[in-house]
């Protein structure tokens, strides 16, 4: 569990400071437009990925069962946020899948890397 906690409170910062590294380029307007969408859309993406690959990396199960349940956490928590506000669409459940293969694949490659 504490190994979880660890790995989400890593996501959440590395969300944070993505943010706002973006935030700042599009306020200098070095950033903007379709690239800063694109951008805002892969941060997570990509936060969850390290999340998911320090789980896999202090697993000691299999790798992708790792990545379902931390995968799932964070769909959980994004569902619940837009339930709240009522944004829930078509493209926010592929981007959820898309967050899930990506949490299985990272914490695969987690537990590969691994030293034994």
């Amino acid at each position: 569990m504490i190994n979880y906690l660890k790995s989400i409170a890593v996501t959440l910062i590395t969300i944070l400071i993505g943010s706002i590294i973006i935030t700042i380029l599009n306020y200098f307007n070095i950033l903007n437009g379709i690239a800063h969408k694109i951008i805002m859309l892969f941060i997570p993406i990509i936060a969850v990925s390290i999340g998911s690959f320090n789980i896999g990396k202090r697993s000691t199960q299999k790798g992708y069962i790792e990545g379902i349940k931390y995968g799932f956490i964070w769909i959980v928590i994004l569902l619940i946020i837009n339930l709240i506000t009522k944004n829930l669409t078509i493209t926010s459940i592929i981007y959820y899948i898309i967050l899930l293969l990506t949490s299985i694949l990272t914490s695969v490659l987690g537990i590969n890397t691994r030293k034994n």
